[in-house]
C-alpha cells in the first residue's frame, strides 16, 4: 500500500492563514469515511506545536481514557481524566498555551452525555478568549449536520470556518500514479473513485484489471463491503437505501423510474434520496440552464461506490464462491460501457480546470448537462454577459476525421435549441481524436486524453 498527500494545498493554506491570524479559531473539518481528513489534520499539525485526540466510537470511560493516553506523559503513568469537564479544563490551559487542538471525529462526544453543550460552554466562556486553535473533524455527515450545522445544533454560528474535504479528482490521479496510461487511469478511476483510502490498496506492479479483481471484487479486500459498512454507520437499517443505490447504478435515474424499481411510493422514494443527498452519496442533476428545475436526474456521486452497486452487489452470491475473475470475465465488457459516464464525469473537471485557467474561448460562469424535450448535450458551458454557449460532446471512443466532423454537425443542429444562447461554439471531448489540429483549425474545440495528460495534469 503506497501511502500518498496529494492536492490539499488549498486546504492546507487556509489553516494556515486562520493560524497566522493569531485569534480564536473553531474550525470544523468534515467529510464522508476515508476521505483523508485525518491526513490533513496531520499534515498540518507537522512541524507546529499540537495535540491530536481521537474519540473511538465507545462509552465516555473509554473515550476519556484514550484523551488521558495521549498526555499520560505530561503527568504520571497511570493519569486518567476524571470526566469530560476535567478534559475541557486541561485543553483551556493548553489552548492558552498556544498549542494546537484536534479532536478527530469528534461527533462521536455525543456518546458523552452533555458532552456538546459542555463543549459550546466552554468555547463560549474560555476558548474563545484565549486565542484557541481547535479543530473538529468528523466524518458521520448525519450527525455532523445535528451537531454543528443545523440551526439549533450546540456550535451552530460558533465556527471560525467550515472545510469540507471532497474526494480526489481524476486530474490528481495522474500525481499519484506514475505507471498508467491516462486511458489505464480513466479505468482505475472509474472503479476505485478518488477517495485516497480506496487509491491506496492499488498495486502499480498489477494492471488495472488486476487491481479491480484482486483490490474490491475479491471477499479479502477490505473494499469488497466498504459501501455497505459505510451505509451501516450512518443509517440503521441500510438495506433499503442500498437497494436505491444499485437501482441508480443500474440506470435509472428519475424519480419514478426510482420509485418504480425500488417498490417506493414517490412520497417515500424521494424521503429516502433526500437523506442520500444529504450524504453525499447521490446528487440531483438539473439542466444547467434550469437549476430549479422539477425534474432531475439522480446520480451517484463516488465512481466507487457507482461502480461497486452495480457490478460488485449483484455478484456477491458468486463472489463469495471465490469467482471473482469469473464474474469480472463477464461485466468487463458493460464496464467499459459504463466508463461513457464515468468519462462524462472527467470531462466536466477538465472544462472546470480550463476555464479556471482561462483556457476556453469564453468566460464560462456554469458547466453541466443541459437537456430539453428530446435533445441532449452532454456538457454545456455558460456565459451571461454575452449569451455565449459551449456545447460540448463526450465520447469514451476513438475518433477518426470524419466521426468527429459528423457528431460536431450533430452538435450544431442540437446546439440551435438551447434558449437565450446567441452563439454556440462547439467542441468534442474523446479518448482519441484523429486530426484533432485540423478539427481545430475550422474554429472547433478538440480534446483527447493525450491533450489532458498533457496539458491539464495537475
Amino acid at each position: 500500500m503506497i501511502l500518498q498527500f496529494v492536492d490539499r494545498d488549498s486546504e492546507l493554506e487556509a489553516l494556515n492563514r486562520l493560524l497566522d491570524k493569531k485569534s480564536a479559531a473553531l474550525v470544523l473539518l468534515y467529510g464522508r469515511r476515508r476521505v483523508g481528513k485525518t491526513r490533513l489534520v496531520q499534515e498540518f499539525l507537522r512541524g507546529k506545536r499540537g495535540l491530536y485526540f481521537y474519540v473511538p466510537n465507545a462509552e465516555e470511560k473509554t473515550i476519556l481514557t484514550e484523551f488521558s493516553r495521549v498526555v499520560e506523559g505530561e503527568f504520571f503513568e497511570g493519569f486518567r481524566f476524571t470526566n469530560f469537564a476535567s478534559f475541557m479544563e486541561y485543553l483551556v490551559k493548553r489552548c492558552g498555551d498556544g498549542i494546537i487542538v484536534a479532536i478527530d471525529e469528534f461527533q462521536r462526544l455525543t456518546n458523552i452525555d452533555g458532552a456538546m453543550s459542555l463543549l459550546q460552554k466552554y468555547w463560549d466562556e474560555k476558548l474563545s478568549k484565549a486565542r484557541s486553535f481547535l479543530i473538529l473533524s468528523g466524518s458521520s455527515i448525519g450527525a455532523i449536520g445535528r451537531v454543528a450545522l443545523s440551526g439549533d445544533a450546540p456550535l451552530y454560528g460558533r465556527r471560525t470556518a467550515t472545510l469540507k474535504i471532497e474526494p480526489l479528482k481524476f486530474l490528481d490521479l495522474f500525481n499519484w500514479f506514475r505507471k498508467y496510461s491516462a486511458e489505464e487511469l480513466v479505468r482505475i478511476y472509474g472503479s476505485f473513485g478518488g477517495t485516497p483510502a480506496y487509491l491506496e490498496h492499488i498495486d502499480e506492479n498489477l494492471s488495472w484489471e488486476e487491481n479491480i479483481v484482486e483490490k474490491i471484487l475479491s471477499k479479502r479486500s477490505p473494499l469488497y463491503d466498504e459501501p455497505e459498512m459505510l451505509l451501516m454507520e450512518e443509517i440503521r437499517a441500510p438495506q433499503r437505501y442500498m437497494d436505491i443505490l444499485s437501482v441508480i447504478a443500474l440506470g435509472k435515474n428519475t424519480l419514478s423510474e426510482i420509485a418504480d424499481a425500488s417498490g417506493l411510493s414517490r412520497e417515500n422514494a424521494t424521503t429516502y434520496l433526500k437523506t442520500l443527498e444529504t450524504l453525499d452519496l447521490i446528487e440531483r442533476i438539473t439542466p444547467v440552464t434550469e437549476p430549479e428545475a422539477k425534474r432531475g436526474l439522480y446520480k451517484i456521486r463516488d465512481p466507487f461506490f457507482s461502480f461497486w452497486f452495480r457490478f460488485v452487489r449483484p455478484n456477491k452470491r458468486q463472489i463469495e464462491l471465490e469467482l471473482e475473475r469469473n464474474v469480472w470475465e463477464g461485466v468487463r465488457e458493460e464496464f467499459n460501457g459504463y466508463l461513457g459516464q464515468v468519462f462524462e464525469r472527467i470531462c466536466c473537471e477538465v472544462l472546470v480546470e480550463m476555464a479556471k485557467r482561462n483556457l476556453l474561448p469564453i468566460q464560462v460562469e456554469k458547466i453541466g448537462k443541459w437537456w430539453w424535450k428530446e435533445t441532449e448535450i452532454d456538457l454545456l458551458g455558460l456565459e451571461k454577459k454575452e449569451n455565449r454557449a459551449l456545447a460540448v460532446e463526450v465520447k469514451w471512443t476513438d475518433l477518426d476525421y470524419h466521426e468527429a466532423k459528423r457528431l460536431l454537425l450533430e452538435l450544431t443542429e442540437k446546439a440551435q435549441k438551447i434558449h437565450d444562447a446567441k452563439e454556440s461554439i462547439l467542441g468534442i471531448i474523446a479518448k482519441k481524436i484523429e486530426n484533432k489540429e485540423k478539427i481545430r483549425s475550422e474554429g472547433f474545440i478538440a480534446i483527447d486524453l493525450q491533450d489532458i495528460r498533457e496539458r491539464l495534469r495537475m
